[in-house]
C-alpha cells in the first residue's frame, strides 16, 4: 500500500478507512482487508516466520547443512554461529511497509538490536556471531508503526569460538 494512502487510514476515520481500501482493490486488483477497531485504527501484529536457522537443521555459519536426527538438545543446531547466512525472518503486516516494521533480536533476553531489512531477499537479517557455547532461545520480536508486536522463538544449540569481528 502506498504511504499516502497509508496516512489518510490513520489520520482520518472509519469511513476514509473504506473508501481508501475500495480505492486500493480497484488498482491493485486484489482484495485487502487489514485488521481494524471501531475507531479505525490498526489492531493486528506483524506476523513473523523464522527463515534462518531452519527447526531441526544442523548449520555451519549460518548456513543448513543436514537435518538433525533428534531435537533431544534444542530445536536446531549452529556451530559457528550465524556469520556466513545470518539469522532472518520475514515479517509482514496487513498496513505497514516492511519500512515501517522494526524487528528486534534476542538471544535469552538480552538485545542484540535492531534486524536489518535487505530489500534484495524481502527478509530481515541480523548476524549472530561471538564465542559462545550452550543452548539458547533466540527470540524476534516485529513492532508495527501502531505498536501492534509479536514475537517467534526456537532453542538454538550454539557453538561458536569465533571472536566477533
Amino acid at each position: 500500500m502506498n504511504t499516502e494512502i497509508k496516512k489518510i487510514i490513520r489520520i482520518s476515520g472509519l469511513l476514509t478507512v473504506m473508501l481508501s481500501l475500495a480505492m486500493v482493490s480497484v488498482f491493485a486488483d486484489t482484495t485487502y482487508t487489514p485488521s481494524f477497531d471501531d475507531t479505525g485504527l490498526d489492531t493486528t501484529p506483524p506476523t513473523i516466520e523464522l527463515i534462518n536457522p531452519t527447526e531441526g537443521y544442523f548449520h555451519f555459519s549460518g548456513i543448513r547443512l543436514f537435518p538433525t536426527q533428534l531435537d533431544i538438545v534444542a530445536d536446531t543446531m549452529g556451530f559457528g554461529g550465524f556469520r556466513v547466512r545470518p539469522v532472518q525472518v520475514r515479517v509482514t503486516d496487513d498496513v505497514d511497509v516492511a519500512e515501517d516494521i522494526i524487528v528486534y533480536m534476542y538471544v535469552y533476553e538480552d538485545e542484540q538490536g535492531v534486524m536489518s531489512y535487505n530489500s534484495n531477499t524481502n527478509l530481515y537479517e541480523r548476524k549472530w556471531i561471538g564465542p559462545d557455547l550452550g543452548v539458547f532461545t533466540l527470540s524476534i520480536t516485529a513492532e508495527d508503526s501502531s505498536n501492534n508486536s509479536d514475537s517467534v522463538e526456537m532453542e538454538v544449540w550454539y557453538f561458536c569460538f569465533v571472536p566477533e569481528a
